[in-house]
């Protein structure tokens, strides 16, 4: 079963079914997400049963966009927070089932249209025999101090790089721009993987510097309403105020995006039941 499945994977093409189905978002929360731009769908069929469909990076996306929903985040911010995770495209390329269990200069059987698996994956993601639990070697977890201040770690361990703030009670998350946390991200474990597992392993290079860019990003994000300030780490009253909230919070509200992307996955490749999303519709 896991085979078929991984060869559907492979064509990287996942319906509303298999987000509602392995993420927990509802079928209404999917379409508010639409709606607000903070996902997006692959052209679609037209007419009577028409079926729309989203490519392996939108899959994920709505992954970590559920989890920070289900702590009480509304559909909009938590898209607005998933969108500026720092590096993301790197999490999303390694947390993969295809990048984990085939080599990546393996000959392809072509009667399966699957490449030979390699006898001892990197990790235990996508193990039949064990259900998905976290890994502090290489979860990226999503800190919330306070209600306000949004950081990241790329290892349980680390201090956590902050990278916007929530406003408005909070209604709207501000990203604060360039971001500065290449030394935690290159030491980590997936950056580890991914140099192992990618063709072209630095291709993040050129994807971090476009963004720290904000020049480059401006209509795209007026377009969204997303907001971003310039904010230097040195000498920025507002770090100073988070790195103090950081260190000694009130409250703090921890998400796993990791894990929250492999269970989807899981869900996907049928390792796992399926989410069983509440019917009267996600937060909004």
């Amino acid at each position: 079963m896991i085979e078929e499945q991984l060869w559907r994977y492979r064509q990287n093409a996942f319906t509303d079914d298999d987000i509602t189905g392995c993420t927990g978002l509802t079928v209404r929360a999917w379409r508010e997400l639409i709606k607000l731009r903070a996902v997006h769908t692959l052209a679609e069929t037209r007419g009577r049963g028409r079926v729309r469909l989203c490519d392996a990076s939108v899959f994920k996306r709505a992954a970590v966009i559920a989890a920070l929903n289900k702590v009480g985040f509304s559909l909009a911010v938590s898209g607005q927070i998933a969108f500026y995770v720092p590096f993301h495209t790197v999490l999303y390329e390694i947390i993969d089932p295809i990048r984990i269990l085939f080599p990546p200069n393996g000959i392809m059987d072509r009667k399966r249209g699957l490449y030979p698996r390699v006898r001892r994956p990197r990790v235990h993601w996508f193990e039949t025999n064990r259900p998905a639990e976290a890994d502090p070697k290489t979860d990226w977890l999503i800190d919330i101090y306070d209600n306000r201040f949004v950081g990241i770690r790329y290892q349980v361990e680390d201090k956590p790089v902050i990278f916007g703030d929530l406003r408005e009670e909070p209604t709207v998350f501000v990203a604060w721009l360039p971001l500065h946390a290449q030394a935690q991200f290159s030491r980590c474990a997936v950056a580890d993987i991914a140099r192992e597992r990618l063709p072209s392993p630095g291709r993040w290079v050129t994807f971090v510097a476009d963004w720290e860019d904000p020049v480059k990003w401006t209509k795209e994000l007026a377009d969204l309403g997303y907001q971003f300030e310039k904010r230097p780490q040195e000498g920025d009253p507002l770090h100073a105020v988070a790195e103090s909230g950081a260190r000694n919070p009130v409250t703090l509200t921890t998400i796993n995006i990791s894990l929250a992307i492999r269970k989807a996955l899981r869900r996907y490749l049928d390792l796992e039941p399926a989410a069983s999303a509440p019917t009267s519709g996600a937060l909004t």
